[in-house]
């Protein structure tokens, strides 16, 4: 498909991505905007009737644009210590590293200047830390909050009228940070030669932009070096929003891979390899520092359990608004920690430039704030962007006759939330920060975001059933027939301070209701094989903080796996058009391999769980952005009507973000457009944020 050149108006529909044909060219965000008013507290309300659920179609908030890129290469500037490398003839000049149009991203407060490095942390164990900083590897990239999308190594793509083909046309000139040139060919490779092969110990699943909406795979195909084509046997209209989530490098699935590289360690092109074991270890952009990386800094040093070092990619593909090279900091020196005594106090004593990953509470704020003109540190809070804070939610497939009956009867549900003093929890687990919910997914998702009917529809279902009332509870147990059953919470024996905190104050509301309540505490391994077995009971240890699209991941609104509210009818979702879901018509469900419920099962048939099923497979392949909104609030008046199917405590409770004095460009909560977003990483934090723009 051909290119075109836009005007200044297009560039700033960026966030208009569902909109068939729409050409987008490389733009980034500018000094970022102030946030959206965070939708107001409505009054405790019942559910009532939604409003229409038909969208007045006000045009989305328009993300933070730029005109076209203007830096120029061969006028770009770039590290002093690579320009040295370059006058020694150690590195190509900068107009040879460069791609023909860098991607432009701007600093938040102006021009910053080159050298100095980053000290942070990382739990150990938890390497994916480092990639969460890096956007690198992305076709694509959320900006603000979630509400926008930008180029990432594609500086420009498009969609035919039924959003069933895409063409995403890469950066020419783009290269690997070993040098080597990175094409078309790279990703063609991760999609034949890793994603499908199907050897043991393989990485690589299919992901959820390599098939259409019933699970046929996606089509492949190189136009030229620069120019890929994606087609679908039906409309994808998710495409660039799914290629947006993640990283795309090891954390979410992959999108390219350099094939230069990383064929030596697969058996079809080294006979020496006998399996994928030395793949996995090798194809890894935090723990290897020979892998070759698109991101703004590349590893240097590993050391497993000790720490990392990080330098400069000199390849890197983005400038500043004066064409500068990005990145102006030359690199990050990160040390591996286990202890949240140990991470406070290295805080304190100021050996931390950036951290907004660590063990910190909300308890932690007043010590940590008391020494920060110590230590040289501001003590940032952003908008977590939970939906829920810490929840619960009864298993609507459980395997109990008594107990399934309860559970599947919404006044048992509502009665729950309605016992449940939030007011407490707010004050003394989390600070008196968020706001009391019924439980959603994250106030900062699109649907909940778009115009006025979209805010209002939010505050409705946030209130449904938020009210502390104790003897309204009791009306409703007795409503559902509740006659002094045992209701057991289960959860991981490695639940945090705040899931621990919050059970023991919803434990005495439910006992205050008259429920009966034990808990039930279990190996992290004995309880996922209790819960996809349809053996759980009330599960806990979990908060709702996804977005920022619902369709991206939805597995909370709609049960698509065996994880949530639904293990049986999310499993047969997954199994949907294959021959298992229709199999073992004459085996009890829960003893099906793997259980299941099959389609024409009496535990599915005519449930909420498939109207809801039915009306993702049309929002799915909806091109309207709109009308693919006005499907989700359908599936969400069910949630109201037939729910709480989950019930949350406190939604949108803040991130401690820890970012040195002298560090310059890094937002405050009131530059950032939503407040926030951090919690979720499928909207990668800080990498958003661009902290390739950050420096010293």
């Amino acid at each position: 498909m051909g290119t075109k050149k836009l005007t200044r108006r297009e560039f700033l529909l960026v966030s208009a991505t569902g909109a068939a044909g729409v050409v987008l060219a490389a733009c980034a965000p500018a000094a970022t905007q102030a946030p959206a008013a965070e939708p107001t507290k409505a009054p405790v309300a019942e559910a009532t009737k939604a409003p229409a659920a038909t969208p007045t179609p006000i045009p989305t908030q328009a993300a933070t644009a730029t005109p076209v890129p203007t830096a120029k290469p061969e006028v770009a500037k770039e590290s002093p210590v690579l320009a040295e490398l370059v006058k020694a003839g150690k590195l190509p000049p900068l107009e040879q590293r460069l791609p023909k149009v860098p991607l432009t991203l701007a600093p938040l407060s102006g021009k910053g200047t080159y050298g100095g490095r980053i000290r942070t942390f990382w739990r150990a164990g938890w390497n994916g830390f480092f990639q969460e900083h890096q956007y690198g590897h992305s076709p694509l990239r959320w900006i603000d909050d979630g509400l926008g999308i930008a180029p990432g190594t594609m500086d420009k793509w498009s969609a035919n009228a039924d959003n069933s083909e895409w063409t995403f046309h890469m950066r020419e000139g783009l290269k690997w940070s070993d040098g080597k040139d990175c094409t078309v060919n790279d990703i063609i490779f991760w999609w034949e030669e890793v994603t499908q092969r199907t050897e043991a110990a393989n990485p690589d699943a299919i992901p959820d932009f390599g098939q259409d909406a019933v699970g046929k795979l996606a089509e492949f195909s190189k136009k030229d070096d620069y120019t890929l084509v994606i087609k679908y046997g039906t409309p994808a209209p998710l495409t660039a929003k799914r290629l947006a989530m993640w990283t795309n490098a090891n954390i979410g699935p992959r999108f390219i891979i350099p094939a230069h590289y990383v064929k030596q360690f697969m058996p079809k092109f080294n006979t020496e390899m006998k399996d994928w074991t030395k793949f996995n270890e090798m194809a890894n952009t935090y723990t290897n520092p020979e892998m070759p990386s698109l991101n703004s800094w590349v590893l240097t040093k590993y050391e497993a359990g000790k720490g990392m070092t990080a330098e400069r990619n000199p390849y890197y593909y983005c400038v500043d608004t004066e064409g500068n090279q990005l990145p102006y900091i030359d690199g990050e020196d990160w040390i591996a920690t286990q202890d949240t005594q140990v991470e406070l106090l290295q805080v304190r004593q100021g050996s931390i430039d950036w951290v907004h990953f660590h063990g910190f509470a909300l308890s932690d704020i007043s010590t940590l704030k008391d020494n920060s003109e110590a230590g040289g540190y501001n003590v940032l809070l952003w908008d977590g962007g939970s939906g829920t804070g810490m929840m619960y939610f009864p298993n609507y497939d459980i395997d109990d006759p008594k107990l399934s009956k309860l559970y599947r009867t919404p006044e048992f549900k509502q009665a729950l939330s309605h016992a449940i003093d939030r007011a407490t929890i707010q004050k003394t687990v989390y600070y008196n920060t968020g706001f009391p919910t019924t439980g959603t997914m994250s106030p900062k998702a699109f649907e909940f975001n778009f115009n006025a009917e979209a805010q209002a529809f939010y505050k409705k279902s946030r209130d449904a059933y938020v009210a502390f009332d104790t003897a309204k509870a009791k009306e409703l147990l007795a409503k559902a027939g509740y006659a002094g059953e045992e209701i057991r919470i289960d959860l991981p024996a490695d639940a945090g301070q705040e899931c621990l905190q919050v059970l023991e104050i919803v434990k005495k509301n439910w006992e205050a209701a008259g429920i009966k309540v034990v808990v039930n505490q279990i190996t992290g391994t004995a309880f996922d094989a209790l819960w996809k077995s349809g053996k759980g009971s009330i599960h806990t240890n979990w908060e709702v903080g996804d977005g920022p699209d619902h369709l991206l991941y939805p597995s909370w609104v709609v049960p698509n796996e065996p994880d949530r509210w639904a293990p049986l009818s999310g499993r047969l979702l997954q199994v949907a058009g294959t021959p298992q879901e229709t199999a073992e018509k004459d085996v009890n469900p829960w003893d099906r391999k793997p259980p299941r419920f099959n389609k024409d099962d009496a535990q599915y048939k005519g449930t909420p769980i498939e109207k809801i099923h039915a009306l993702y497979a049309k929002a799915v392949v909806e091109t309207d952005e709109v009308k693919r909104a006005s499907l989700v609030w359908d599936m969400w008046n069910i949630h109201i009507e037939q729910g709480p199917f989950f019930i949350g405590t406190v939604a949108n409770p803040p991130r401690i973000i820890i970012a040195s004095k002298k560090m310059k460009n890094v937002p405050t909560k009131e530059q950032l457009k939503l407040g926030g977003f951090v919690n979720p990483w499928i909207i990668p934090y800080p990498a958003v944020v661009n902290p390739e723009t950050w420096s010293y």
